[in-house]
């Protein structure tokens, strides 16, 4: 895909090891982002963000494992109000 100025930064973000999550629920735990992620290949950690709830980051081995995580997992409802929006994270 060709880079297009104005386009959205979703795809300016080149793919990587690292995910970010967004429209978790607040009561969302590391440990139900973990039970989620560690059925994809390449999964090493969930890193919740005290500061900021709501976001995380998911740590896959490499950009390949990190994409088909993305891919099946994005849109998932932790709960009807919250489909999960994922992105790779900016470097």
């Amino acid at each position: 895909a060709s880079f297009r100025p104005g386009s959205n930064a979703q795809e300016a973000v080149a793919p990587n090891n690292i995910l970010f999550i967004e429209n978790l629920p607040y009561e969302t735990t590391g440990r139900m982002l973990e039970m989620l992620f560690e059925q994809y290949p390449g999964f090493k950690e969930v890193r919740l963000i005290d500061a900021k709830p709501g976001i995380a980051f998911v740590d896959f081995e490499d950009d390949v494992q990190s994409s088909m995580a993305m891919q099946a997992l994005q849109g998932f409802k932790i709960t009807p109000q919250n489909p999960m929006s994922i992105n790779f994270a900016k470097k």
